[in-house]
């Protein structure tokens, strides 16, 4: 018996969350429901019969006798749906409850990745910006600082990959993105990820759009983004109104091809 008793007392401790639900699904069905329904009930067949009792008289006289002895089978049935109700909610506050706490440790994760990848400065997979289009030498929105960032963008799908963190300098420090986000149309997280999509377009092709994955991060109470970029099968052309050039990433610099090196490449990559 004590061994029962403490199985269900471990159970119902390793799923206290789904106990609570049952307990206020029953007592919800239970002592407001029931009464509710007996003196729904109750008005039905009666709403023809003349009375001296007050509304206030025949709700307070329905709910006691609800309650009543006579009724101790009715009153049984209402627990039952409460349970039902109860473990169904409960069972669905759990779930998103435990995939909270994953999304939770998954950011957490991500986020010592990011540091590390900071600390380590720039290299074949990382290259830092401070922004994107404000120029903190002339303390003025420089555009032309787009076409630098399409070309980084650029370098990584057309080598193996890798991260544009943008916020960031190149000695580590975090100027973050306030001054960007000063220059938009839209000045929040939404307006610079709807920017940094519309560069690519613009100087990439739309279909290049898919490759580069937006995430935000915070360092030092400064947000900084980082883009995630993925290698093309396909070369990445900067087409800007002088010319075409296909930029690729070696080592922590990105560099133009001429043609022949251009063509030397994509057939040495079996790039299509």
């Amino acid at each position: 018996m004590s061994i029962t008793i403490k199985r269900v007392y471990t159970y119902f401790a390793a799923n206290s969350v789904v106990a609570l639900h049952i307990l206020i699904g029953v007592s919800v069905y239970y002592l407001l429901i029931h009464p509710i329904t007996m003196a729904i009930y109750w008005f039905e067949f009666n709403n023809n019969n003349q009375t001296n009792f007050t509304l206030a008289d025949i709700i307070a006289q329905r709910f006691l006798h609800a309650f009543s002895l006579h009724m101790t089978g009715m009153s049984l049935i209402f627990p039952v749906p409460g349970a039902i109700s109860g473990t169904a909610s409960g069972i669905y506050y759990k779930r998103i409850r435990n995939k909270n706490k994953l999304l939770i440790k998954q950011e957490q994760f991500i986020s010592r990745d990011i540091e590390q990848t900071i600390k380590l400065g720039e290299n074949e997979y990382t290259e830092f910006k401070s922004s994107i289009r404000y120029d903190y030498s002339k303390k003025a929105t420089n555009k032309e600082l787009e076409i630098v960032i399409v070309k980084s963008i650029a370098g990584f799908m057309n080598g193996n990959g890798g991260k544009l963190i943008i916020g960031i300098a190149d000695n580590g420090e975090v100027p973050g993105l306030a001054h960007d986000y000063a220059t938009l149309r839209n000045k929040n997280r939404d307006g610079f990820e709807r920017r940094v999509y519309e560069i690519i377009s613009c100087f990439l092709g739309a279909e290049f759009c898919s490759l580069a994955h937006i995430y935000f991060h915070t360092r030092q109470e400064k947000e900084f983004c980082v883009i995630n970029i993925g290698k093309s099968s396909s070369p990445a052309y900067v087409n800007s109104e002088k010319n075409t050039i296909f930029y690729l990433r070696t080592g922590n610099a990105t560099i133009p091809l001429s043609v022949k090196e251009t063509v030397n490449y994509i057939q040495l990559n079996k790039i299509k």
